[in-house]
């Protein structure tokens, strides 16, 4: 099939470049239809069952996802000064122009929240003021009433007047629409650019969260890629010397790149955070291909020969081992398909799709741009000779000495694998950011002062209609609030119970003693028709039309994984409790989508791990007719996957939606050095090396490549320190010392193994060996 394959390329070179051609056209033009997807719920399944809460949630509360809009006061001063609160006033007027046109569901603002007053034996909701204040005296009156209802003070204006908050209810119809969360967040920042000083303006949310996600995946896109192309280029030129060594390779991965974005925008699918750092892994994995492919070439052209058959038998050598290491890449990729989390399936079949193509172009573009060309001048440069040299040395050392490399290696992976109990898992969305950036400044900010800055509820649920009008249910969900407010990462709540309380406060003229729950439901019912015959309306974010389910919501600190976790678990045991009966209820909101992702996280480590190393084994079982073979070249992959964990542990990294897919692409990329090792070694050893010249040879040739090869992928990959999303960026350091790892693994330790076992499958003929053709003639090794 190689030599069919040699033939055809070097005869009909035009008939490929011509095929590449249109394939690059015909997907390309998919290209700019590719959009850009941030939202965390989408992450999930539809079916699971804590996405269905939330859903369930959204169609009976209303929109979950907020906006929040911090102002603090300037230093020494205040927000109830007659300057700010005209700018407050304004900001307010502008965003509920937002709510009129559908955008926002609510907006709250201490100018614009209805408070519950008495007059002459009637209730009456009204703003705190019927209009700007206009004078120090409106001002101050405004202070006062400010800080006299219970709703507002120290929750949405803080008593020494330092800060103030406004949250903007997203309308269910567009929290899914992310145009327009970006418009709102654009809106927002025009808002806070024209009114800020001396007042400074803080904005925060899951909504904004999402929104900067999305540009910092744009940004990273458009930044990370030209990047990694010119660092690739950089690694390229420094180790062939000659513009075909870099250009060749480079076209064949930026052609993969057009082809994978392309066939994602022709299907419909997005770019996501994990997604989003695609391109550049292309770029990084692609051009080892190709990086083999031309090492082979080099060394064939120092041979002489015609032009086509150098070609020719370039092709030959090469297709067996980089077919192996494409497919073994590509099956590890795919396996993520076992993952739980839809944007780490979604990566995995898209960069499946971008290694096969990365393949395909490198066997059949390569040669026929090749044989179009004159042949380089044959050389053998001072690299080539110190490589040869060290080659030499190591080959002697570690044909001497495998049982003290081993051991060395041993207690090394023993040393990191201490650190793999320290690891822990993440999924809180806003520990993806910097801490210098202005969404996480913002949740800081209103953290700090008014407690909280995501969303969770309690939603409790009956069969009986009007049950929240009894003064029982009512005072469950008090009890609940009080559990909640005094959680020290709890800030505050709300529910029905609070509209009920403050009626019954004022309906009794403000006597402290009645700030409480009346008796009876007929006295409940009585407290809001009151309320709503006095202009207020009872809010769809506490109860149901019918009264039988009602929710409490609390603004939560953003703690971790670990805090939510165990603020879900009190919250458990407190429902088990005190639920009263016939009566259900769940948590809910972005934290509990955080858990779910934490659990799943922990679940596709261990399924991604095993299957992708299952996948692995079994696939160079196959190619190299040896089961043996399979298990030495997972060695290499086993030391490199553990001591990453225990690098993780010790140095804090958080096992997260972008480190989770570490081990499974380690154990795909990373197995190409074995098989590359293994390859070149095997024919050596079956024409009739003894070990030591074998594995001289190899490390000539082959080891070579893999030295390029690694030197590439972790220049690319430390690109990704650039990203803007702190996960993003302990991504590309870990997986860049994976892939250091693996190639120590291949260069040090499988050698040495290979020398102590001298396992039989080495001695057995090549697979992909070609008839009558020398098994000890100078090879590429490629990858």
């Amino acid at each position: 099939m190689s030599a069919r394959l040699g033939r055809f390329v070097t005869r009909r070179p035009w008939l490929v470049l011509s095929a590449v051609v249109v394939a690059t056209v015909g997907l390309g033009l998919f290209v700019p239809r590719l959009e850009f997807q941030a939202d965390y719920s989408l992450m999930l399944p539809k079916d699971d069952p804590v996405v269905e809460q939330y859903e369930r949630t959204l169609d009976k509360f209303g929109a979950q996802s907020v906006f929040m809009v911090g102002i603090a006061a300037p230093n020494e001063g205040s927000v109830f000064e007659l300057s700010s609160l005209h700018k407050l006033y304004a900001v307010t007027e502008e965003l509920e122009e937002l709510e009129q046109r559908g955008w926002l569901e609510r907006v709250l603002s201490p100018t614009s929240v209805q408070v519950v007053e008495g007059r002459e034996g009637e209730v009456v909701v009204s703003s705190v003021l019927p209009g700007l204040p206009q004078t120090a005296t409106d001002a101050e009156l405004f202070r006062d009433r400010v800080l006299a209802e219970r709703q507002l003070r120290d929750t949405m204006v803080l008593a020494d007047g330092s800060a103030a908050l406004m949250v903007l209810r997203v309308h269910p119809d567009v929290e899914d629409r992310e145009d327009i969360l970006a418009e709102i967040q654009t809106r927002l920042e025009d808002m806070a650019t024209r009114y800020e000083g001396p007042e400074l303006f803080y904005i925060t949310g899951d909504a904004p969260m999402l929104v900067h996600a999305s540009r910092h995946m744009r940004r990273d896109l458009s930044l990370l890629f030209p990047v990694v192309v010119v660092v690739v280029s950089g690694v390229l030129l420094a180790s062939f010397r000659l513009w075909r060594g870099v250009v060749l390779p480079l076209t064949v991965v930026l052609l993969a790149v057009v082809w994978t974005l392309g066939l994602m925008g022709a299907t419909g699918y997005k770019l996501t955070m994990i997604s989003s750092f695609l391109p550049v892994l292309l770029v990084a994995v692609g051009s080892a291909y190709g990086i083999h492919v031309m090492n082979a070439f080099f060394q064939r052209t120092r041979q002489g020969g015609p032009r086509e058959r150098v070609v020719q038998d370039v092709v030959g050598d090469m297709l067996g081992p980089v077919f192996g290491a494409a497919f073994t890449t590509a099956a590890g990729f795919l396996t993520l398909l076992s993952s739980f989390l839809i944007p780490s399936r979604e990566f995995g079949v898209f960069s499946a799709f971008g290694v096969g193509a990365a393949f395909v172009l490198t066997m059949a573009l390569i040669p026929a741009l090749l044989v179009l060309l004159p042949l380089p001048p044959a050389r053998r440069g001072r690299g080539v000779v110190l490589w040869d040299r060290a080659a030499d040395r190591l080959s002697g050392m570690l044909s001497r000495r495998p049982r003290r490399t081993l051991l060395a290696a041993l207690m090394v992976l023993g040393g990191l694998l201490v650190g793999v109990p320290l690891l822990q898992v993440e999924s809180d969305f806003s520990k993806y950011f910097h801490e210098d950036s202005s969404i996480i400044k913002g949740q800081r900010f209103v953290e700090e002062h008014f407690g909280g800055s995501q969303e969770l509820r309690v939603v409790v649920e009956t069969q009986r209609r009007d049950a929240f009008r009894d003064p029982e249910m009512l005072s469950f969900l008090v009890r609940l609030q009080e559990f909640l407010a005094a959680r020290e990462e709890v800030g505050d709540t709300s529910s029905l119970a609070d509209v009920v309380k403050e009626v019954h406060y004022t309906f009794r003229g403000d006597d402290p003693d009645y700030y409480r729950l009346p008796d009876t439901t007929r006295a409940v019912a009585q407290l809001l028709l009151l309320y709503e015959l006095g202009g207020g309306e009872v809010l769809r974010s506490h109860v149901t039309r019918d009264y039988s389910t009602a929710s409490v919501t609390a603004r939560v600190r953003s703690v971790g994984m670990s805090g939510f976790a165990e603020l879900q678990q009190d919250i458990d045991r407190f429902l088990a409790e005190e639920l009263p009966p016939e009566t259900g209820a769940y948590v809910t909101g972005a934290p509990s989508i955080y858990m779910q992702i934490s659990r799943k996280i922990i679940q596709s480590q261990v399924v991604s791990l095993g299957t992708s190393l299952g996948a692995v084994w079994l696939i160079i079982a196959v190619v190299m007719g040896s089961l043996v073979a399979g298990l030495c070249a997972l060695i290499p992959l086993v030391v490199a996957i553990g001591g990453n964990f225990g690098v993780m542990g010790y140095a804090g990294a958080h096992l997260d939606m972008a480190t989770v897919m570490i081990a499974s692409l380690s154990v795909g990329i990373g197995v190409d050095y074995a098989v590359h090792f293994l390859t070149r070694y095997r024919r050596l050893r079956s024409g009739g090396r003894p070990h030591c010249e074998a594995l001289s040879e190899t490390y000539r040739t082959a080891g070579r490549a893999i030295l390029v090869n690694a030197s590439t992928l972790t220049m690319g990959f430390l690109v990704m320190l650039l990203s803007s999303f702190g996960a993003l960026v302990a991504f590309g350091w870990l997986i860049t010392l994976t892939m250091v790892t693996s190639m120590l693994g291949a260069l040090f330790i499988l050698p040495a193994v290979l020398g102590m076992m001298q396992p039989a499958f080495l001695l057995l003929p090549f697979p992909f060996r070609r008839s009558g053709k020398r098994t000890d003639e100078p090879q590429g090794g490629g990858r």
